[in-house]
């Protein structure tokens, strides 16, 4: 568990959530952001009132979690929408099949409505788009989300679960944010909202000598917020630390705007 950030620095945080574009293309589902995004310009404070809910918790480790807390807050704070259950599960008989991300209703319509959340970052290769943790691939997450995670709330077992608590589905939306790095080539798939989020990704060799700002992953969903002042590093300790981790690890660079991943030689194959 970790503190969450001061609270001017998580408001930014949040506002980018708010804003940003999607990840992946929300059809045939609904796109959830387009909710906050209009609680967002009815309440411009809306920001700032949930990171001040989230100032001093104790958060996760995981940043996946840590974006499904951040939702909560602005889902909790809006005057639109309101949180009806997080991690809904659910099972059949004594067994959980899974749970259900969000159901949120939409107080001007009145439906309730099955929301799924990912905050992903995916390295481009002439093979597949590969998650920081080689295991994970965009292909295989858009799979998961459209053929698993989003249908759970429409089977015979979840409309029971859900009707012994006096709720209806009405509708299932997604909300996806993070961002794809780009080197020489990447797979052609339909699997990229066309306004996504890019940045470029490296191999710790050859790297040109300069001073790196490596972005804690904390920070993955905003570079920007890294600490330049306690996170700068020269090439070769850069490439030291890659190495030793064994792991990519996100830097920004005074040569590119945009934020980028330094890899292992050995990556994916790590």
């Amino acid at each position: 568990m970790m503190a969450a950030p001061a609270g001017g620095t998580l408001a930014t945080q949040l506002t980018w959530l708010v804003q940003a574009p999607p990840l992946l293309p929300p059809a045939p589902w609904e796109d959830a952001g387009l909710w906050l995004h209009r609680e967002w310009q009815r309440d411009p404070a809306l920001p700032s009132r949930a990171a001040e809910s989230l100032r001093g918790q104790q958060q996760p480790g995981r940043i996946g979690l840590q974006f499904e807390n951040q939702v909560a807050a602005l889902v909790e704070h809006s005057a639109g929408l309101a949180l009806v259950a997080r991690n809904f599960p659910i099972r059949d008989e004594h067994r959980t099949l899974g749970e259900l991300d969000m159901l949120v209703r939409d107080l001007d319509s009145g439906k309730l409505w099955h929301w799924e959340l990912a905050l992903k970052f995916y390295l481009g290769t002439p093979d597949h788009w590969y998650g920081p943790n080689s295991r994970d691939t965009l292909a295989r997450k858009f799979t998961h989300l459209h053929e698993q995670q989003l249908p759970r709330s429409q089977s015979t077992q979840a409309r029971r679960t859900l009707a012994a608590e006096g709720w209806k589905i009405d509708g299932r939306a997604l909300l996806t944010r993070g961002r794809l790095f780009y080197r020489n080539s990447h797979p052609e798939q339909p699997e990229r909202h066309p306004r996504h989020e890019r940045g470029w990704w490296l191999p710790a060799r050859g790297l040109p000598s300069q001073q790196w700002q490596r972005v804690p992953r904390a920070c993955w969903a905003c570079p920007s917020m890294s600490d330049k002042s306690t996170n700068t590093i020269d090439t070769a300790t850069l490439i030291d630390y890659v190495e030793e981790h064994s792991r990519p690890v996100m830097v920004l660079s005074d040569l590119r705007p945009e934020p980028g991943f330094i890899v292992p030689v050995t990556w994916p194959n790590t």
